[in-house]
């Protein structure tokens, strides 16, 4: 399946949820037209400000019976773009359906519910490390 280009012209800036693609390996992006979410493109490279991270348990639910991955989980957020001019310091993200009920920090197992900004690079999820300090003076 052939990568869907994002017009960033039309999508900067606006509501999107992201969430791994199972079929291509992308990050999918999706943004509300009228009142549904609709797929806009397909990225390897992109980021999320003011992002909450969303699970539904009983989709969650249907996989661990099904044995069988669906799309569930997503973060949710403004799409800022594919990359920022300056990276700040990182910690990928984990989220794993067979193993916990939510997306956490990889290294320490810790709860992560929102981040201010959600960095994707090379199709690896990422926010930064200080969720304390606002990174929105970024842009």
């Amino acid at each position: 399946m052939a990568a869907r280009e994002v017009d960033w012209n039309i999508c900067r800036g606006l509501p999107t949820r992201t969430y791994r693609n199972l079929n291509n390996g992308l990050m999918s992006i999706q943004q509300k037209v009228k009142n549904s979410w609709i797929v806009v493109g397909h990225l390897d490279n992109l980021v999320l400000k003011s992002t909450t991270f969303h699970v539904s348990e009983a989709s969650r639910q249907r996989v661990l019976k099904e044995g069988r991955k669906n799309v569930h989980a997503y973060g949710q957020g403004f799409l800022v773009g594919k990359a920022l001019p300056k990276l700040p310091s990182v910690e990928p993200v984990f989220y794993c359906p067979f193993q916990q009920s939510y997306f956490s920090w990889q290294r320490t197992g810790e709860r992560l519910d929102r981040a201010d900004l959600l960095i994707i690079i090379d199709n690896q999820v990422y926010c930064p490390v200080e969720e304390t300090q606002s990174q929105l003076a970024l842009f």
